[in-house]
């Protein structure tokens, strides 16, 4: 049986129990691992000619309190569309139900991000960045990606801040945080080499922060000129001077039983979605243009906004999505909300 074959085998509901009983932490992710689920469940398996494995070994590994769990091996950093197509074979001393090999898989295929955008981002995948001689410097990553970023929003007309032009609040963050980091490997260096390193410390922050913002705008630009839309990209540049920032990005795995924005509603009743921040700002993007959203489309709001003091709402459409729906959002902690009318800066 493939790995394949198996997951068609059994439903998430029966995964759950048995996910949750080898991994308890696994229940503040919940919504992720259905997402994964399906969207292995929906791949077309494709074989790889560079990967580990074309089997899938399980075992049982012995923990440190003298108990037993399942093992998936090789899994983890194959390609999905691969690791479809491994056999799964079973160590004589398995005795396990098929959802429990499912849980103990799928724990391990989503090791390296439960979806594709958050895979290319662990592992670095981007094709666009191998010109980046070191793509593991974490300060060089970002900047690319930043500037790349910048030029669009530039381009569109958006105004990107100076480090001189953030808030004090986000520039006094930046330092501690450099601080932090500056202090612990640079001790037995003069006060040249101390001021260079510290700010590349800083600036490495800075591009970190920068990168995830100006990569959120840019997946917000397109929708900017839909007519259902009332935002203009300065104040979408206004997520620059925020506080606090997270965004992120969600595509359905609905079947041919329901749609995209039901499919959410199910998935965020599961779990709430983390809503700490005061504010939020939503690209809803659907398959088909409409000029009213839809009763779920509505609901999957209302549910995604959750208890945010203020929210703004994009409405988007992609013809490739088909009857799926993508959500690009963002939590942020802001004095006002983006669309608030100021007559002058603060």
């Amino acid at each position: 049986m493939t790995f394949k074959e198996l997951l068609n085998s059994v439903t998430f509901d029966e995964v759950v129990p048995c996910l949750l009983q080898m991994h308890p932490d696994a229940e503040g992710n919940l919504k992720w691992y259905k997402i994964h689920f399906d969207m292995l469940r929906q791949m077309t398996p494709k074989y790889d000619d560079d990967a580990n494995s074309d089997v899938c070994n399980i075992t049982l590994r012995e923990r440190e309190d003298g108990s037993s769990r399942l093992n998936a091996y090789p899994m983890e950093g194959d390609y999905w569309e691969h690791s479809l197509t491994k056999e799964i074979i079973l160590a004589p001393d398995v005795k396990a139900t098929n959802a429990e090999i499912a849980a103990c898989c799928i724990w391990h295929t989503s090791f390296y991000g439960f979806v594709r955008e958050q895979s290319q981002e662990y592992l670095r995948f981007d094709e666009d960045d191998l010109d980046i001689k070191d793509r593991w410097s974490d300060s060089k990553y970002y900047k690319v990606k930043t500037k790349r970023y910048f030029t669009i929003i530039r381009r569109n007309g958006g105004h990107v801040p100076t480090i001189k032009e953030l808030a004090y609040s986000k520039k006094k963050e930046l330092i501690r945080r450099s601080k932090e980091d500056f202090w612990c490997i640079s001790r037995k260096m003069n006060n040249i080499k101390k001021k260079r390193m510290f700010r590349r410390e800083f600036r490495g922050f800075y591009y970190e922060r920068m990168a995830a913002i100006s990569k959120f705008i840019v997946l917000a630009i397109p929708a900017l000129s839909d007519e259902r839309n009332n935002m203009s990209i300065e104040q979408l540049c206004e997520l620059f001077q925020s506080d606090l920032f997270s965004p992120e990005t969600i595509t359905s795995y609905a079947d041919e039983s329901t749609n995209g924005a039901k499919y959410f509603c199910e998935l965020f009743e599961m779990e709430d979605v983390n809503t700490r921040l005061d504010r939020m700002v939503v690209v809803l993007t659907t398959g088909e243009w409409h000029q009213e959203m839809t009763e779920d489309e509505q609901r999957l709001c209302k549910l995604l906004i959750g208890n945010c003091k203020s929210s703004d709402i994009l409405v988007a459409t992609d013809p490739s999505l088909g009857r799926q729906v993508r959500i690009d959002y963002a939590t942020f902690n802001s004095k006002y909300p983006l669309t608030y009318a100021r007559t002058k800066k603060e």
